[in-house]
């Protein structure tokens, strides 16, 4: 997410490109919710700190619910752009990409950890489902690849995604910050789906 900044004591420019207005109101919306949580929050507030009119936010969204919604799913698409990209690697192990994915999404968190805090574990910070559907689904792709290349020993991967992805919550949510659980955790996705070097294939 972006840095936090100062509120502009005026508009920085009636014009402005509607990815870059709608850009300005969620750099907002972070900052307030950085500055003082969700229950303070208003739509009003958010216009002041971007330096526009209420009506303008309210061109772009709805209402705080969808400004915390917008800014949830680009935390979400921070955790999925680098594991999608590891699936499309060439010369990789499924391992590594799953390794890959475990560190992304801990990464994401832990670079982020306070905003991440308001925005899903605050009162009025649930997160919706098409996130969390999205990197389960994710994750069930590689568990299927890993386990039809013989990497993997997992025969449901849906069931064994569901279970990596709300035991993945518990110490990212749970762990300070500055204890490095990124191996620990990826030791455990390892174990779970018993994962194992690749073999050559016979001459």
């Amino acid at each position: 997410m972006p840095a936090e900044r100062s509120a502009p004591t005026q508009p920085t420019g009636r014009f402005q490109p509607p990815d870059v207005r709608r850009r300005q109101i969620l750099d907002a919306t972070a900052a307030l919710l950085l500055d003082d949580g969700y229950e303070t929050l208003t739509v009003s507030k958010v216009a002041a700190r971007a330096g526009v009119a209420k009506g303008t936010v309210y061109l772009y969204f709805d209402s705080k619910q969808q400004l915390l919604a917008a800014l949830q799913a680009e935390m979400w698409d921070r955790m999925l752009q680098q594991p999608t990209t590891l699936l499309e690697q060439p010369g990789l192990t499924w391992t590594e990409r799953l390794n890959g994915l475990v560190a992304a999404w801990i990464a994401a968190e832990e670079n982020h950890h306070e905003l991440y805090h308001r925005l899903f574990h605050e009162p009025g910070g649930t997160a919706g489902e098409e996130p969390m559907t999205a990197a389960r689904d994710l994750l069930v792709t590689l568990l299927a690849q890993g386990d039809a290349a013989g990497e993997f020993d997992v025969p449901d991967p849906e069931l064994t995604a569901d279970f990596l992805t709300h035991a993945y919550t518990g110490p990212c949510h749970h762990t300070q910050t500055d204890t490095d659980i990124t191996t620990a955790v990826q030791a455990l996705f390892r174990r779970v789906v018993a994962a194992h070097p690749p073999t050559d294939p016979a001459p």
